[in-house]
């Protein structure tokens, strides 16, 4: 099974794409969530702050200890492949569509799948129904094709038919660097 060519990243059209709600901190991010009132981002647990920092955190330990190098504290999301629930997660979404090829190696990470999914059922005891050998890592682009040869893409038709299979939407890119972000600002 081949890589995506391509990496997806959905937003709200009138906030604009290339937004990190750990950016600039720890009070401004929780000012941000208290100020969101629609769609699926305004259903996430009253810990979601404090735990989507300690994970970047994680995320961005285990990268550079596989070898990458970030140029951010913080990386900017997107899909490997389209992932069309993701627009859910707005009241109007937007997406941008960037080639994996624009990309330096060193500078993404991928979780299978949503990082904030994987590492809660790595970690959490009560979710082992739905964990797997993936889950709790992160992988270099030289890893990620492996584990999609040995998985398969998550699907609609698979996250919707299977059970144990109900988390797995999409694998997770996590870009640690805003050169290539720059570019395609402008063009969202």
């Amino acid at each position: 099974m081949t890589i995506p060519k391509y990496l997806f990243h959905y937003f709200e059209v009138e906030k604009g794409p290339f937004r990190n709600i750990t950016e600039f901190g720890l009070e401004k991010a929780i000012d941000i969530q208290n100020q969101i009132s629609d769609g699926l981002n305004s259903k996430r647990p009253p810990n979601y702050i404090e735990l989507r920092f300690a994970l970047e955190e994680r995320l961005k330990e285990q990268f550079i200890a596989k070898g990458g190098k970030p140029n951010r504290n913080d990386p900017f999301y997107f899909t490997l492949g389209e992932c069309e629930w993701a627009k859910s997660w707005y009241v109007n979404p937007g997406v941008v569509k960037i080639p994996l090829s624009a990309l330096k190696a060193e500078h993404i990470s991928f979780t299978y799948p949503d990082s904030m999914v994987s590492f809660q059922f790595y970690d959490e005891p009560k979710l082992a129904t739905y964990r797997k050998d993936f889950n709790g890592q992160v992988y270099l682009l030289n890893e990620i094709g492996k584990v999609i040869n040995e998985y398969g893409l998550p699907s609609e038709n698979k996250w919707q038919s299977e059970e144990e299979l109900k988390f797995d939407r999409y694998i997770e890119v996590q870009v640690w660097d805003d050169t290539v972000i720059k570019k395609y600002q402008n063009k969202a």
